[in-house]
Parts: structure tokens; sequence; C-alpha cells
């Protein structure tokens, strides 16, 4: 359990109880039924007890219910892995004076392409694409991608040389960066 749900969860106690003994006394006011009569049980009804007058406080069940009800639903624990993403590049294809100068560049630019990677699955991509065909034959086939987005907040996972000749760079970002980032981006639409 958090910090967070800890601090919340006497309130949440307190609600969840107050909206169960509200419905309870509201159901026999809705039925023209005064308050003491006894509920008619229906799917899901938790007991067949007479309904509590409206000033009487929960009973020690009533609020051990209440709390089975918070407990599960902690226990219930929704994991959303970090996003990852991947970049590679050529050392002999970098500009550069010497061969630790090109490496540098491989490195940055395989860092480079796994940021694109990382906006890529959180703002998506925009493809836009034509097809030429002339008498039946193909006569041009364009395909473009833009991904537009903010990154913030990815940690590099690694850095490290594939074969004699290629970087590889991997980066991720956790959940909870990825909604702080497009909440962001909803504001500036």
């Amino acid at each position: 359990m958090t910090d967070h749900s800890r601090t919340l969860m006497p309130h949440v106690v307190v609600l969840v109880s107050a909206f169960a003994l509200a419905g309870c006394n509201m159901s026999g006011f809705m039925l023209g039924q005064r308050a003491q009569s006894a509920p008619v049980p229906g799917p899901g009804a938790i007991s067949t007890a007479p309904v509590p007058p409206a000033n009487a406080a929960p009973t020690t069940q009533e609020l051990a219910r209440v709390e089975q009800v918070l407990d599960a639903a902690d226990q219930v624990s929704v994991t959303v892995p970090t996003i990852r993403g991947m970049g590679y590049a050529v050392v002999s294809a970098q500009p550069g004076n010497n061969l630790n100068h090109r490496r540098l560049n491989a490195i940055r630019v395989a860092r480079m392409e796994a940021m694109r990677n990382l906006t890529e699955q959180v703002h998506g991509v925009r493809i836009d694409a034509s097809t030429t065909i002339a008498e039946a034959v193909l006569q041009n086939d364009t395909l473009r991608s833009t991904v537009v987005g903010m990154m913030r907040g990815a940690r590099t996972v690694h850095i490290q040389p594939r074969g004699s000749d290629t970087y590889e760079v991997m980066l991720e970002i956790d959940r909870d960066m990825i909604d702080q980032m497009l909440r962001v981006a909803r504001r500036g639409a």
C-alpha cells in the first residue's frame, strides 16, 4: 500500500460508509416505505436485516464489510510496464576526424533514434502516403512519417557496441512520466 493510499483510506472508508447508509435509507424512502421497515432483498443484497434509522451510526460489521471491499481493491494492482526505445547507428558512416569522434557521433545518433522510437510510442506517428499508377503500372510510391512530441525523463538503460561497427542505445520511460507528458501535450493542443 502506498503512502498516498494510506492517507486517503480513512476518507474513502467514511465516504463509502456514508453512501452505503444513505443508499439504504433512501431505498425505503423511494419505495414509499418508512425507514424502519425491512428492505426488499434483491440481486447482490448484502443483508436482509432491517434498515437502521437515518441518524444511526454504522455498525462494526458494516464497517468491516466496507474495509474488506477497499482492501480487495488495494490488492488489485495494475502494473504498467515501462516503455523502451532502441536506437542503432553505424560508426563508419559518421563524420569525424578520428575513430573515437565517429564513435561518439554514432552513440549520439543511436540515442536520438531511441528517443524518436519512444516518442512514436507515446505520441503516435503521422503517416503520409501517395501512390501514382498510370496505365496499370506503378509510377511513384511515396511514404513519409512524421513524429512530433515532447520526450522527458527518459533513462538510459544501456549503450553497447553491436559487432565491430555499430552501437545500440536503449532508453526507457516509466508510466508516471508518460502521463505527465500527455497532460502537458493536451494543454498545449
